[in-house]
């Protein structure tokens, strides 16, 4: 594990779980149904780890948790782009066991299901972003909308303690669904989330 890793990544961010919107975590609660079952997925625009060039990776973190995140005993799998060059692996691996907010998912883990590539089919476009591993992973973001208007309901998080992201664009999921060998769950119409990350916070 590096002493002092030396790393810059930002980019954009997508998470989703199986809360109500907005996420009891965002407030310091427990989720809403028990159990936590989450993914983000990383976009790195631009970025470094311990002069590795990473512009361009995209990598996600799917966790399922029996309660709060914050007390531990969770599983926890790594999809990564398989067009990742070697590389660039290895320093995505490293820094996703080493730095926050990433190490903070993978210290509070008991069943690590380890590092898995796979094809993703990646879409930026806001609150309607998307990303697809086939057979895999399947998350949709969708925009809130009211059930008596119809009309699309704006809702940003602004959050400075935040360890993933200051400000966060609340949304729901159309499609939340991830079928793996050690971990499975499917969640759509739940909680939602779209944000510009820069790390170090």
């Amino acid at each position: 594990m590096s002493q002092n890793p030396d790393y810059r990544l930002k980019g954009q961010l997508l998470g989703a779980c199986n809360c109500d919107w907005g996420c009891p975590c965002n407030f310091e609660a427990p989720p809403t149904y028990v159990k936590c079952e989450g993914t983000y997925v990383w976009h790195v625009e631009t970025g470094h780890y311990n002069g590795t060039n990473l512009d361009g990776a995209t990598f996600c973190q799917m966790s399922a948790f029996p309660g709060a995140i914050h007390e531990g005993q969770g599983t926890t799998l790594v999809l990564i782009d398989e067009r990742v060059p070697a590389d660039q692996r290895l320093a995505i691996e490293a820094m996703l066991v080493e730095i926050p907010p990433f190490g903070v998912f993978y210290d509070l883990t008991s069943n690590f299901l380890g590092f898995r590539y796979a094809p993703f089919n990646l879409k930026l476009d806001g609150l309607n972003s998307s990303l697809e591993a086939p057979g895999i992973l399947e998350l949709s973001l969708t925009p809130i909308i009211n059930p008596v208007t119809g009309d699309v309901e704006l809702a940003t998080l602004e959050k400075p303690t935040g360890f993933t992201s200051k400000v966060q664009e609340l949304c729901s999921t159309g499609v939340h669904r991830l079928t793996a060998e050690g971990m499975s769950f499917e969640c759509p119409g739940k909680y939602g989330e779209f944000s510009l990350f820069d790390y170090p916070l």
